[in-house]
């Protein structure tokens, strides 16, 4: 028997707290497994200068776990700041929130490969152009919720609105920047991406002193 249709005035005013508890859960299990990627060293009779070798030698799979990690705590952060704001939810912001998961949860993947394969573009490209999705997609639900006060509070400031959409914007531009430069070294193009967290923390201070003289609008 089919279940009856959800009546729209319920469908369309859905809580945020299910999806704040399953992003935490995603965020929380994806950042355990990246470092359960990285090999332990197998050494039959090690001497004192075999396991530093050793562990010297999975450099890239450390520098890979490092980036991830960061990122996806910037990715973390960026979400609980956007649903400070979303006070309710529906349909399309559920399953853009779903693919925003998606993606999140195969961070491990292109992690695991970036470290294995680092000197190889196509492989950098790949994670850049991962990491480039995530961002879009999460530009995109914030977007969405923000037009015409669609899900947030209906007093939001819109200048915070307009903060946050540039902010989300400027990390896919550097994403981009990564990718373009990985032409010319792979390594370079990773460190870029290490440095978008470290950007995406500054932007808010940089548009606040812009923003502090003009009228702000309500």
């Amino acid at each position: 028997m089919a279940l009856p249709p959800v009546p729209h005035e319920f469908a369309s005013s859905l809580r945020t707290s299910r999806i704040e508890a399953l992003s935490d859960a995603v965020f929380g299990i994806v950042m355990t497994i990246l470092v359960l990627e990285i090999p332990v060293p197998e050494i039959e009779h090690p001497t004192a200068q075999d396991i530093p070798r050793a562990l010297l030698r999975l450099w890239p799979m450390f520098l890979g776990y490092f980036v991830s990690f960061i990122v996806l705590g910037m990715s973390w952060v960026a979400q609980h700041e956007q649903f400070h704001f979303v006070k309710r939810a529906d349909q399309a912001l559920l399953w853009m929130t779903m693919l925003f998961l998606m993606l999140i949860a195969t961070v491990p993947f292109t992690t695991t490969l970036l470290g294995r394969y680092l000197d190889q573009q196509a492989v950098v490209v790949l994670y850049g152009a991962h990491l480039l999705a995530i961002s879009l997609v999460h530009h995109a639900t914030w977007r969405y919720a923000t037009r015409n006060r669609r899900l947030v509070d209906p007093h939001i400031d819109l200048e915070d609105v307009k903060i946050h959409l540039r902010r989300s914007l400027a990390t896919p531009v550097i994403y981009l920047i990564a990718i373009g430069l990985s032409f010319m070294s792979t390594v370079l193009s990773v460190v870029v991406y290490a440095f978008v967290p470290l950007v995406y923390g500054v932007l808010p201070s940089i548009y606040a002193k812009r923003e502090g003289s003009r009228p702000r609008k309500s």
